[in-house]
């Protein structure tokens, strides 16, 4: 048994994460399924530690009340309650502008504001799942319903291009218990850090 579940954030293959994402039970939204599929893996496999970063993060949270309960840690990297609390819907929608004309350059340019490092391969299969979790990003939001979180950790890195400290806040409010983690990266979470889930 894999004793960490990782979920990844939009356009967060594995490749983004080498010698981790062979570590881990490890899943990326929409290039491995849809939010239901991701979260029955989650509950499914017998991990201790749960990992989401990202989309992967809000994922979570939006099923907080069936998913926490089942750890014994969770780790939430630049999580969101809603992706409109760290884009307006303008850019979103330039974005999926933007997968249309060049999804590879699209996605390239988004990895570079999440500050990952290196030169990632790109596979164009990616192109039309990754459209389509634009459009889940723009419509899915969380609950806002507290739900006790005392084995939550928060991970936000102060020089976060795309998820903003304010939205971070809102995820707190929903999360009591949880503790903040600060960190002086970007949105890209530092791979060493996340090694045995304990950040």
């Amino acid at each position: 048994m894999t004793d960490v579940f990782f979920l990844s954030g939009w356009a967060g293959p594995a490749g983004l994460f080498p010698g981790l994402s062979d570590r881990m039970a490890f899943a990326a939204p929409f290039l491995d399924g849809d939010e239901a599929g991701l979260v029955s893996r989650a509950a499914a496999s017998r991990a201790r530690v749960l990992m989401g970063w990202s989309t992967g993060a809000h994922m979570i949270l939006k099923n907080a009340g069936t998913l926490l309960p089942l750890f014994d840690r969770v780790l939430l990297i630049a999580p969101f309650v809603q992706f409109a609390d760290c884009f307006p819907a303008r850019i979103t929608n330039a974005m999926a502008a933007g997968m249309a004309r060049d999804a590879e350059g699209t996605v390239r340019a988004f990895w570079k504001n999440c500050a990952v490092p290196g030169h990632p391969a790109w596979d164009p299969a990616w192109a039309a799942p990754l459209a389509g979790g634009l459009g889940y990003l723009a419509a899915s939001a969380a609950p806002t319903a507290p739900v006790a979180a005392g084995h939550v950790t928060v991970l936000h890195g102060a020089a976060d291009r795309i998820v903003r400290a304010s939205a971070v806040d809102k995820v707190l409010a929903v999360l009591p218990g949880a503790r903040l983690v600060a960190v002086a990266g970007g949105h890209y979470p530092d791979a060493a850090a996340l090694a045995d889930g304990s950040a």
